[in-house]
């Protein structure tokens, strides 16, 4: 393996094209040489020169597997670039999220000037052939697509892995299953990744020809580690502030101490509920705040200034607050590790919240955020060819400077941890090794352990009794009879299960629960955690909450311990009383898509023969799902443009008026013939939903113009609908795929309604 260091003395610059690269082997002595003009090597290149990596690599690269370890920002699409440009087949670059697909696609298409294919779970991309030579696909669609031995991923020879240090996070154990099925195969691998600890151990893994780590970063970085008490307060607390709040009010302080007037600055917490704080903090103070679906009350202003970028922001809202940012209209972005890893977002300058504590049981002092992320948080300060230097500040609250600087410096001389190692001793062992297990029988069958041998992480514990006791467990459930994989490990493996959540289903269902709170496993994906921080400070949660706890009494703790608590109230439609969710927070808004997932995997549970439900009963789960509404009033997500918050509405006044609500599939003339059955004008139905927002979601006199705006919204959204029909065509349609193939795609929404609901020829 060639092994090559990029050193910090390298120099790049955009405007003019200027900078020189020096390198060195592990053992030898430094080098200095011209960067490479981009032309000369290919003239799709749009770029003067190569950086320093980049060229680096296009002079040392022949061949093989390679690794690339580098700062963020160091132009490393250009570099996969240059890894795919010469390879046969189709061309392959797999990244964490969406949001990075989606981004590498678009740098890829313009660098090879050609249609680029995406594969991110979306329910149509099966449906449509791979007409490109290259493919971009999140890691589960790329696993998923390795198991059914999708013909693109036959025909692949070069494959791009984005993130490659993410096999040290909770997605781990897929990355980790995609790269020993590529090392066991024709493919050549390319890995990207940031700074991390142990890179060499895992180039050897990936028995890389070429390993280039680099110590030069794109924009220099000025690291500065100051205590939080060292500064001053925002503003005066009140009596009784929480300590989240406290550590809130001293971060505004830090935040508009350092922020230069022209900079954009990111500012990281170490949790959720510190930013909600920095926010509502930021909003008494006559501060504009971007959110809208926020944990407390927002007022409105006619300038923005912080937004807080997490987990359980909207997607509609995130979206908006990624581009005001991106396009320089947002100041200051308060975020959460996850836009670290999932979003390319560079500011002029990053601060760090860092809270520190001594673990007296295993003896060790623990940062939160941990120094791995501390570090991945930094590579986002510095906005090349805009400002000359980038700045971060660590501001530790629990910890001495020096404490957290040698843990800094030493965190990258440790070896490299995969998350499939660390599994052995957490709760997810169960849930990881069983599917894991299954896909090595997929790949080896009884000689499974062959392929969990080629990995990383579990080469030397292939026959320990962790791995016997989890194979026993899934013949005593069925999922391996007489030596072959069942048709329910089957259907785990393909479409990515875990056999656990096939269980708690199960177990669900034969305790007789409601068909919501059953099919909850089947959307393993989710975690549904992050609603109840919008709702706990409602007048009416502890109400709400003992409402949807006493539905789940039968189902026991395992109903808590995956959030259908949350999941349930949702459904229930108790957010609908909480006027400041906006939206579905974070997961929930991404439920549209889901319940698409939801759908075939019904249909293929049915096929097993452990679902006795219609195809009519799916449709109004999956529009129960996506707009939070009770299957008996599902039908109204069939309104365009209803969504959550308005459908609850109408379902309001269907019920305090004795409305009948029409099936999922009606006229939605029929549903406005029931309303004015029961309602002698437009004007009084309108009427009637004002008094219901005035009632239950806005309570205060000085709402009442909001109130009359959304009713007559609503009565409006009614008249459009008028010639419509009460399904939602997304799910419409994605059930007429799975059911009738690519005919559906000829066919009108009504012909496929009928089909479905008229369907008795699938084999069951």
């Amino acid at each position: 393996m060639k092994h090559f260091i990029v050193l910090e003395k390298s120099e790049f610059k955009i405007n003019p094209p200027s900078g020189k690269l020096v390198y060195k082997k592990v053992s030898g002595r430094p080098k200095t040489e011209e960067l490479i003009k981009g032309k000369e090597v290919d003239e799709r290149i749009p770029y003067e020169l190569l950086n320093p990596i980049q060229t680096l690599f296009y002079k040392e690269y022949e061949g093989g597997n390679a690794l690339v370890s580098a700062p963020t920002s160091a132009g490393k699409s250009l570099t996969a670039f240059l890894f795919l440009r010469g390879k046969e087949g189709i061309k392959v670059f797999t990244a964490p999220t969406r949001s990075l697909v989606y981004e590498k696609a678009s740098e890829l298409r313009e660098l090879f000037r050609k249609k680029v294919e995406v594969r991110t779970g979306e329910v149509f991309e099966l449906y449509k052939e791979i007409k490109s030579e290259v493919v971009v696909a999140t890691y589960e669609s790329l696993a998923l697509a390795l198991r059914n031995r999708a013909s693109w991923i036959e025909e692949a020879r070069g494959v791009v892995i984005d993130e490659i240090h993410q096999l040290m996070g909770s997605r781990g154990w897929i990355l980790e299953e995609i790269i020993t099925f590529l090392l066991d195969g024709n493919y050549e691998i390319l890995g990207l990744s940031a700074t991390l600890p142990g890179a060499e151990q895992l180039a050897k893994w990936i028995k890389a020809e070429l390993f280039i780590e680099s110590r030069w970063r794109p924009v220099p970085l000025e690291r500065k580690i100051i205590p939080l008490i060292k500064f001053e307060e925002f503003t005066k607390l009140p009596k009784g502030a929480t300590q989240d709040e406290k550590i809130a009010n001293k971060l505004l302080g830090a935040l508009y101490t350092l922020k230069k007037p022209d900079e954009q600055v990111i500012l990281f917490v170490h949790k959720k509920s510190v930013g909600w704080n920095v926010l509502e903090i930021a909003n008494r103070e006559k501060i504009g705040i971007m959110n809208e679906t926020t944990p407390f009350e927002k007022e409105e202003r006619e300038e923005v200034e912080l937004a807080f970028h997490n987990a359980d922001v909207p997607k509609e809202e995130r979206d908006e607050i990624e581009k005001a940012f991106r396009e320089g209209k947002l100041p200051v972005l308060v975020a959460t590790s996850t836009l670290a890893y999932g979003v390319n977002l560079p500011a002029d300058t990053v601060i760090i919240s860092v809270r520190s504590f001594y673990d007296r049981e295993r003896r060790q002092r623990k940062f939160f955020p941990d120094v791995l992320d501390i570090l991945q948080m930094e590579g986002r300060a510095g906005r090349l060819g805009i400002k000359e230097k980038g700045y971060s500040y660590i501001l530790p609250y629990g910890a001495k400077e020096e404490n957290l600087a040698k843990a800094l410096s030493e965190k990258l001389k440790e070896e490299f941890k995969p998350y499939l190692r660390e599994v052995f001793l957490s709760e997810e062992k169960l849930k990881v090794l069983s599917l894991f297990i299954l896909v090595g029988f997929l790949y080896e069958g009884e000689n499974f352990r062959k392929f969990l041998e080629r990995t990383y992480s579990l080469k030397e514990l292939a026959y320990s009794p962790q791995i016997d006791e989890v194979y026993e467990w899934l013949k005593d459930k069925g999922y391996i009879e007489k030596g072959k994989l069942s048709d329910k490990a089957l259907f785990c493996v393909r479409s990515g299960m875990p056999p656990i959540n096939y269980e708690e289903f199960l177990r669900r269902k034969y305790l007789g629960l409601e068909e919501i709170v059953y099919i909850r496993p089947l959307l393993f994906t989710k975690k549904f955690d992050g609603l109840y921080d919008f709702v706990k400070k409602g007048d009416t949660f502890l109400e709400d909450d003992m409402y949807v706890r006493e539905k789940l009494l039968t189902c026991g703790s395992e109903c808590l311990k995956d959030n259908t608590h949350q999941f349930l109230f949702y459904v229930e439609g108790l957010t609908f009383k909480y006027k400041n969710v906006k939206n579905p927070p974070g997961e929930f808004s991404y439920l549209g898509t889901d319940v698409l997932h939801l759908i075939r995997t019904m249909i293929e549970i049915k096929k097993i023969g452990d679902l006795d439900l219609s195809l009519k009963d799916f449709l109004k789960i999956a529009h129960s799902v996506k707009y939070g509404l009770t299957t008996d009033y599902s039908s109204l997500g069939g309104l365009k443009g209803a969504g959550h918050i308005r459908a609850n509405l109408l379902k309001k006044l269907l019920y305090y008026n004795n409305v009948k609500v029409p099936e999922i599939g009606s006229p939605t003339e029929e549903l406005i013939q029931n309303l004015l059955s029961e309602f002698p004008s437009e004007s009084s139905i309108q009427k009637a939903l004002y008094e219901i927002l005035m009632e239950e979601r806005y309570k205060e006199e000085r709402y009442s113009e909001n109130a009359k705006r959304e009713a007559k919204a609503v009565l409006n959204l009614l008249k459009r609908n008028k010639e419509g029909i009460l399904v939602d065509d997304r799910i419409l349609f994605a059930t007429g795929l799975y059911l009738l193939g690519n005919k559906a795609i000829r066919m009108k929404k009504k012909e496929i309604l009928e089909e479905i609901l008229n369907y008795e020829e699938v084999e069951f």
